[in-house]
């Protein structure tokens, strides 16, 4: 028991190093971007051309699909697609691991959390790219924008520390155990079918239990639902606030647990 509370207190110092390291991971994070895309003529606007022409032809077509008006149906969609677009890209850099920082972490001692943080920033200002297509999108064919879209700005913030925390345990099991990246990745995509991003709950008629027990639903809803006009549930927050405490607590356990061990595992 004492083992347990000194990792879980270890993994607190990793977690407040890191805050306080908050212009370290800024910086790497932009800088990654600029790096990225410093060759090319708009940068990560292509990421943004080439989303939205993905959302307006999936949209067009899912919409006669399932029979749906396309005014509903195309903002649903195309803030759920965009949403989860921004999720998925978290949980991929996660299942990387820590490999592509061990030229760094063999030779500098940082928070493991810096990394994914960093990994964070730029999925993030891919996310406010992207957000035009959002923004175009609900002022063309939906009903445009109210004070009940303000709603989803602190939303974002604690979807956000839940993906934060997520990856940090995503990331210290995919560098200790290799192929575990597979699983992550084929449970990335098992997700998006079974999460209404394509389809709307309210197809599965009497069956909607089905998504209340899935928590990634639940964090799209606190976007999706303050933009298309409508305040999240109170599930939605119970969910989002349940999981946020769940897994502060597994990844400053792992975090204490792993961080002398990380570096050998790369």
């Amino acid at each position: 028991m004492t083992s347990s509370t000194q990792y879980f207190h270890e993994g607190l110092m990793e977690l407040k190093g890191a805050l306080v390291s908050h212009e370290r991971w800024l910086f790497l994070g932009i800088q990654d971007i600029k790096l990225r895309y410093r060759r090319t003529i708009i940068g990560p606007w292509w990421v943004t051309i080439s989303t939205g022409i993905l959302v307006a032809m999936l949209g067009i077509l899912w919409s006669k699909i399932f029979g749906a008006d396309l005014q509903n149906y195309l903002p649903f969609f195309a803030v759920g697609f965009i949403v989860w677009g921004w999720m998925s890209g978290q949980f991929s850099d996660a299942a990387g691991g820590f490999f592509q920082f061990q030229g760094v972490i063999k030779q500098i001692k940082l928070p493991f959390l810096i990394y994914i943080l960093r990994l964070n920033v730029r999925q993030f200002i891919i996310l406010l790219h992207n957000s035009v297509i959002i923004v175009l999108v609900l002022l063309l064919i939906g009903q445009g924008f109210t004070l009940m879209s303000l709603v989803a700005i602190p939303n974002l913030i604690l979807i956000q520390l839940n993906l934060t925390l997520l990856s940090a345990v995503i990331t210290i099991f995919c560098t200790r155990y290799q192929d575990m990246t597979q699983v992550v990745n084929v449970g990335t995509m098992l997700t998006f079918f079974f999460t209404p991003i394509l389809w709307q709950v309210e197809t599965l008629k009497s069956r909607t239990y089905l998504v209340e027990w899935n928590p990634v639903y639940h964090w799209i809803e606190l976007i999706r639902a303050p933009l298309l006009g409508h305040l999240p549930t109170v599930n939605d927050y119970l969910w989002s606030g349940a999981s946020l405490i769940v897994l502060f607590f597994i990844s400053a356990y792992y975090l204490g647990r792993y961080r002398s061990r990380i570096a050998y595992w790369l």
